[in-house]
């Protein structure tokens, strides 16, 4: 016997999940297929909420929208779950030269960016951190204690009766006009969310991925270190007692094989004093996992050229957990015929270089 559905969503990452939150919250009836695959970057990623990013320092996309609409987001659910894992803080960004401290002065003048950050920090003001060119804090920032939010979805999605536990099998997808067949599950839409695996689906595996995996440590420091996420290159955040998290690494060439590495364990070991100083510390634990990266940083959201009740909502790369619950609200209205996507994040921008027809 078959069951309808509205929406059959092929992945739990972060973006899957808060996709199905949002169409539940519509009362639509959905079913989740995953497989809790290791591997995926939504475990062990760092959970950041960053406005501001990359050696330009400059305002992440959407970061105006998204990222107000994400903390809030969080907020809710972390009142709805009753458990903590969501930490509203600034970023403590520590200059690494005085040409990088002089290009933070100039964002601080820049009324574009003034609000976002702090008066500067005088070299010192941090005695424990390698702050020898000073810093600002990063206002509005936050982070997301990753696995345990991914965990809290999880069993939310699990007690709702949505979530179904297997590997999705192409195969076994049969499109018909008006809706879509996967065993005994019948739909209106598939959507799929599948993560770096996206390169595997055979319906959107011509759009430009650039998976990169990324590696990081959970270390233990005894001595007091600031509870701010602390950035200068590679990143700190304390996690619980004298549990720190640092990352990250970033690999394009071997993503394919998602288990740690010891040149990665090397390279955050070896970053690590650029933040701490000669403060003592011990690797406790190692974690990987492959960001669904785009060659063009943007998001591949939207329909199959071919296939109208096939859609794709993936690609947020690094920026999973700050811009994935924005789009997901974006992207429920868009199913559901109530908005036209983001122009810069809609697949269909890439049909006419990529897309060869196949299906």
């Amino acid at each position: 016997m078959e069951d309808f559905f509205d929406y059959i969503i092929a992945g739990q990452g972060i973006a899957g999940s808060n996709l199905a939150m949002h169409l539940l919250e519509r009362g639509k009836k959905i079913a989740v297929i995953d497989d809790d695959w290791n591997g995926a970057a939504c475990k062990v990623a760092a959970g950041v909420l960053n406005p501001i990013t990359g050696k330009r320092l400059v305002k992440s996309w959407r970061s105006g929208i998204a990222m107000p609409y994400a903390k809030k987001y969080y907020a809710s659910l972390q009142e709805k779950f009753g458990e903590k894992f969501f930490f509203d803080r600034q970023i403590l960004q520590l200059c690494k030269s005085s040409e990088e401290a002089e290009l933070w002065h100039k964002r601080k003048g820049d009324i574009d960016y003034s609000s976002f950050l702090s008066e500067y920090n005088p070299p010192k003001t941090f005695p424990e951190l390698n702050d020898n060119f000073g810093s600002f804090f990063i206002n509005f920032a936050a982070w997301v204690e990753a696995p345990h939010a991914m965990n809290l979805l999880r069993s939310h999605l699990a007690s709702c009766g949505v979530l179904r536990l297997e590997n999705f099998d192409y195969s076994q997808l049969e499109i018909e006009s008006g809706f879509v067949k996967y065993k005994n599950l019948k739909a209106k839409k598939i959507v799929f969310c599948e993560g770096w695996r996206a390169i595997y689906n055979p319906y959107f595996n011509w759009l430009p991925y650039r998976p990169a995996r990324g590696e990081i440590l959970t270390v233990k420091i005894e001595e007091n270190v600031s509870e701010h996420i602390i950035h200068r290159e590679k990143w700190l955040m304390k996690y619980k007692g004298n549990l720190y998290r640092n990352g990250s690494t970033w690999d394009r060439v071997n993503f394919m094989n998602p288990s740690p590495t010891s040149e990665a364990r090397e390279e955050l070991a070896k970053a690590l004093p650029s933040i701490i100083g000669k403060i003592p510390f011990e690797i406790v634990e190692q974690e990987s996992g492959v960001r669904p990266c785009t060659a063009t940083t943007r998001p591949h959201l939207g329909r199959h050229p071919k296939f109208q009740n096939l859609y794709s909502f993936n690609g947020f790369g690094s920026k999973g957990y700050a811009l994935s619950p924005y789009f997901a609200k974006h992207f429920a209205e868009y199913l559901e015929g109530e908005a036209e996507l983001d122009k810069e994040a809609d697949l269909a921008r890439h049909i006419r270089k990529f897309y060869r027809g196949d299906f």
